[in-house]
């Protein structure tokens, strides 16, 4: 597999339906090579190959099933990604999940957390090397509004799931993809890289998707109220394509603007130990960690 030079090479994560569908679909239409990362099960390569029909270009998505709850599984296509990219101007951290029910990965992590946190960070890692290779590389993580309700997170029972609670996991996790982005804004071993996290606002698709009273009262305001997908996928779009890169570096967005994040996004030492907890969760290989910020080759400019 090779890039081509002319194209834009971007991976989407949780691209087989919602945002991470649009997603991959408005940059196909851009003209970019699309990677698509989903569940084996799922529809993603029949999603793919739809797509690159009505943009009337033969590959323009990609499919590569993976189960990103699964850290094997996630380090697996990230090598092969990693192999066979050399340059990803766009990683589209997407993939996530609201679980009504405590679940442990195979690994021993709480579900939501593996899915919406520690594989992001880990499939990051193994591809610092083809960001480098942009001229503008940009990490964009969709996170949440949820974010405000995460208080302090308690990063042992967010990894566990101890005295599991399914809106608490989600918080905590949303908060982590806000505190991910400054975090990686301010080690960036590239200076040209950009990290963001942004909320989609309240999108209608099958995210969510569960048993249960508190589901279905959220699936109905969900066809009230909710944005449509494409909506919910521009302001990422936005934050991977726009020439200047927007402003702040590491900063959280909303409907193409920056936004303050609530306290939990803001907690500059969280956002340090939580990034040194997950090189240790994830089993970092010391070759692939980025360096301290008081270390010679970390970037400056995080979001304050």
């Amino acid at each position: 597999m090779s890039t081509s030079p002319e194209r834009p090479t971007v991976i989407v994560t949780g691209a087989s339906s919602g945002i991470g569908r649009e997603l991959a679909r408005a940059f196909a239409l851009d003209g970019a090579e699309v990677h698509a990362v989903s569940r084996p099960e799922g529809r993603g390569a029949e999603v793919a190959r739809a797509t690159s029909a009505e943009v009337g270009r033969a590959g323009a998505v990609t499919h590569h099933p993976a189960d990103l709850a699964s850290l094997a599984a996630t380090r697996e296509v990230a090598r092969r990604l990693a192999r066979d990219l050399p340059r990803v101007d766009a990683l589209m951290l997407n993939a996530g999940a609201y679980l009504a029910r405590f679940r442990a990965t195979e690994e021993g992590f709480e579900r939501t957390f593996a899915l919406n946190h520690l594989s992001p960070f880990l499939l990051t890692h193994h591809l610092t090397g083809a960001l480098g290779a942009s001229a503008a590389p940009r990490i964009v993580v969709t996170s949440s509004g949820a974010h405000a309700m995460a208080g302090t997170i308690d990063l042992e029972r967010a990894a566990s799931g101890e005295r599991y609670g399914a809106w608490r996991a989600y918080a905590w996790s949303k908060a982590a993809n806000v505190l991910f982005a400054r975090e990686a804004a301010r080690r960036a071993p590239h200076p040209r890289l950009r990290a963001y996290a942004y909320h989609p606002g309240f999108v209608a698709s099958r995210f969510g998707a569960g048993g249960g009273v508190s589901q279905a009262a959220f699936r109905f305001a969900q066809r009230l109220f909710g944005r449509t997908s494409v909506q919910g996928a521009d302001t990422g779009h936005w934050l991977a394509t726009e020439s200047p890169a927007p402003e702040p570096n590491g900063g959280y967005f909303q409907d193409r603007g920056a936004k303050r994040p609530a306290a939990p996004g803001r907690n500059l030492a969280a956002a340090a130990e939580l990034w040194r907890r997950s090189e240790a969760w994830v089993a970092l290989e010391p070759e692939l960690r980025w360096p301290r910020p008081e270390e010679p080759g970390a970037a400056a400019g995080a979001a304050s």
